[in-house]
């Protein structure tokens, strides 16, 4: 009767001990995080499978691998080279009846292989092994040893390939050689896990059947999507295919050549990535010695959607920074631009374009920004008209500051889209720089105090701006009531109404009768 090994206890450790018994060996941290979840979590196998994108069959080894060896048995194992750095008997073999007769056919070179080997004592050695050391060998020899160390490369990326976040995939050498100005690590595994599927994807055939396993068109494919997509291993996926094993090998290679002439291109299709936050992000301002303005300019802002500062330049900033780190700290929604002098930016209109679609891509809508985050994007009109679109219910408070160097026409227009956003109440917009904008009144936005003495006239006529403002007219807010009261009334049937419901009617739309005749006048008396 055969003996059976008794289920090991996975022991609890913290992410300190992870990372002393562990270290930087992401695999293995990955292992124990799904032992965690089948042995402590009691999570089915199916659904840790799942999660983890690995198959079952994987999950069975793993557990009977903990079984046998404990928390050693999950640590990884290097990869890649094994035999010709041990200088193993099959190396050693091969080495030595390749350099007897470089040309020799493979198959031919194998038995003899097989047969030195034989001589050693070595019976058991895996067919598979001996093709990839011999195509390795033949690389290097053909002078192809820069394509062979890619295909290495992507090898021990797709490795790592279902690993979620993909921090190993962004330490891989694949992503520093491949998406070099990416630093974030994470941000760059996501960003190569993305091209290594979308390349993936590439091998299928056009089919719209779905796989054929014995259709040799599929090979490329199902060898790479089985073994790092879906975790099948090599020996299922042979006998699936019913293919040998040179055959196998042989076909993989040829896949992950085909994958390895793909990446450039997947690459260069991914959309630009997110934006960071810097661009949007509002600064640490210290708020002292500013309280009774910010009251009064958040004041303007609630009732009126709109604070304009204007005035001294360093003092115009330093008050915007303030005002915009001071609504930040309280919760609001706040998109920050500070332009830049003409010597240093030479696009400021791009420049706010830009600022504004990273906050947009922030939020989930990233259609402007992967137009504009190009080296040589160039604003156009319909780049505008998709801020316009987009803007719309974001509630967000934009603070624009140094509003004097937004001079060129696109920096012209973008600000015309924000003022328009603004009248229609869709955000709240606070403009800061040495001018007032040329449509705002200077008697309601006074000039910011040229100094302290000035200070008291300057808040006094703020204060009273503040108090006596009335929110805009709004045409459209009567249009709509009217419309609302008109869909009440029962329009195709007034010639039947009774007396004395008509009127109820016409007493009802009295005060609409008044503004006309008020509106009417008022037409009457303008200028010609």
């Amino acid at each position: 009767m055969r003996s059976v090994t008794p289920e090991l206890e996975l022991p609890r450790l913290t992410s300190a001990d992870l990372i002393e018994r562990f270290g930087n060996d992401e695999v293995a941290l990955r292992r124990y995080r799904m032992l965690a979840a089948l042995l402590r979590e009691g999570r089915a196998p199916g659904e840790v499978a799942r999660t983890f994108g690995v198959s079952r069959e994987s999950l069975r080894r793993l557990r009977e691998a903990f079984r046998h060896g404990g928390l050693a048995a999950l640590k990884s194992r290097k990869r890649g080279g094994g035999h010709f750095v041990r200088n193993s008997p099959l190396a050693r073999a091969l080495r030595q009846e390749l350099a007897a007769e470089p040309g020799i056919a493979a198959n031919v070179l194998w038995r003899r292989v097989q047969a030195r080997l034989r001589n050693e004592g070595i019976l058991d050695v895996p067919r598979s092994t001996f093709y990839r050391l011999l195509a390795r060998l033949r690389d290097e020899e053909s002078g192809i040893g820069a394509q062979s160390a890619t295909i290495r490369l992507l090898r021990e990326a797709l490795v790592a390939l279902p690993e979620d976040p993909p921090l190993t995939l962004g330490r891989s050498d694949l992503a520093k050689l491949l998406l070099a100005d990416e630093t974030d690590v994470q941000q760059r595994g996501r960003r190569l896990q993305a091209a290594l599927r979308a390349a993936i994807e590439q091998l299928r055939p056009p089919d719209d059947a779905g796989p054929v396993l014995n259709d040799p068109r599929w090979r490329h494919y199902l060898i790479i999507a089985g073994e790092y997509e879906a975790g099948e291993t090599r020996v299922d996926l042979q006998e699936a295919l019913a293919l040998s094993a040179s055959t196998y090998s042989r076909a993989k290679r040829e896949a992950l050549e085909r994958l390895a002439t793909l990446m450039p291109a997947a690459i260069e299709a991914l959309p630009p990535p997110a934006p960071p936050a810097h661009f949007y992000a509002p600064p640490s301002a210290s708020v002292v010695g500013y309280e009774t303005e910010l009251d009064l300019y958040v004041a303007s802002l609630r009732r009126d959607s709109l604070a304009l500062i204007w005035g001294d330049t360093e003092e115009a900033f330093a008050l915007s920074a303030a005002l915009a780190s001071h609504l930040h700290t309280r919760g609001q929604k706040v998109i920050w631009h500070a332009a830049a002098p003409p010597d240093i930016e030479l696009r400021p209109g791009l420049r706010l374009l830009q600022t504004l679609a990273a906050a947009l891509a922030a939020e989930g809508d990233d259609e402007l920004w992967r137009h504009l985050a190009l080296p040589e994007a160039i604003p156009q009109v319909w780049h505008l008209d998709l801020l316009a679109n987009t803007i719309g219910g974001r509630r967000w408070t934009v603070v624009v500051a140094n509003t004097h160097w937004l001079t060129d026409s696109d920096a012209v227009q973008t600000l015309d889209v924000l003022t328009t956003a603004y009248e229609q109440r869709e955000i709240r917009l606070a403009l800061a720089g040495r001018n007032l904008p040329l449509w705002a009144d200077a008697d309601r936005w006074p000039p910011l105090p040229g100094d302290q003495s000035a200070l008291p006239e300057f808040l006094q006529r703020l204060a009273r701006r503040t108090v006596t403002a009335q929110a805009p007219f709004s045409v459209e807010v009567v249009r709509e009531r009217a419309m609302q009261l008109i869909d009440t009334l029962p329009i195709n049937q007034v010639a039947f109404l009774q007396p004395d419901e008509r009127d109820r009617l016409i007493a009802a739309l009295a005060p609409v009768e008044q503004l006309l005749v008020t509106l009417r006048g008022a037409a009457g008396q303008m200028p010609p």
